[in-house]
């Protein structure tokens, strides 16, 4: 298997994200109409054929078409990221109980109690940002939700890129990903349409990139 390149990955992601960039501007259209609740599950069906057509090969943006079975396929990733989101709070949120309860008894043990909470979150955080990252366009790949539970199936392709390389293209996607995001926040309305489809689009495309290099 051919070893991925961060540097690669980034330069094509960046120029994925903008071909057409028209594509990318109606897709922050999308988001910035998402308060609609309708048009977020659009712009997720959307990021969904960017990652499904990345793994088939197709080297620029999809068009606008077939709408239905759009928002059906945002639909699908909407509940994939929340059968595995929700029981990380529920973890979280069993960890801060008892500590909570223990604070009560004891107020000096109030600040360590919620910073073991905060670095509970933070560490499962991470750790589900880099198994969604690999589990997601699996489950695109197969075409089943339930397929984000495949954890053996999902861990035996981050080994087969290496997890050090695996790591490292992760957190700084990830990284990137949230600087854009950052900075879309600080421009209302412009920022939304023009940057954060970039976020998005990069996030999708390095993803399916990824995946792909593992289909022998």
């Amino acid at each position: 298997m051919k070893r991925l390149e961060l540097g690669g990955l980034l330069s094509d992601g960046f120029r994925y994200a903008t071909n057409p960039y028209s594509r990318a501007i109606a897709l922050g259209v999308l988001y910035l109409l998402s308060f609609l609740i309708v048009p977020i599950f659009f712009a997720l069906g959307y990021t969904y054929r960017c990652i499904k057509e990345t793994i088939d090969g197709v080297e620029k943006l999809p068009e606008y078409r077939d709408w239905g079975g759009m928002f059906v396929d945002g639909l699908k990733l909407f509940v994939a990221y929340l059968i595995i989101v929700i029981p990380i709070i529920v973890i979280v949120l069993l960890i801060g109980i008892p500590l909570r309860f223990g604070a009560i008894l004891n107020p000096y043990a109030m600040i360590m109690s919620m910073s073991s909470i905060y670095a509970a979150s933070i560490i499962i955080g991470i750790l589900t940002g880099l198994y969604l990252f690999m589990a997601i366009p699996y489950m695109i790949y197969v075409g089943k939700v339930g397929s984000v539970f495949s954890f053996s199936e999902i861990l035996e392709r981050i080994r087969k890129i290496g997890y050090g390389d695996y790591f490292a293209i992760c957190i700084v996607t990830l990284i990137l990903v949230w600087l854009l995001t950052l900075i879309s926040s600080l421009i209302p309305i412009i920022g939304v349409i023009l940057i954060t489809p970039i976020a998005v689009l990069l996030l999708a495309r390095i993803q399916g990139l990824v995946f792909k290099s593992t289909i022998s």
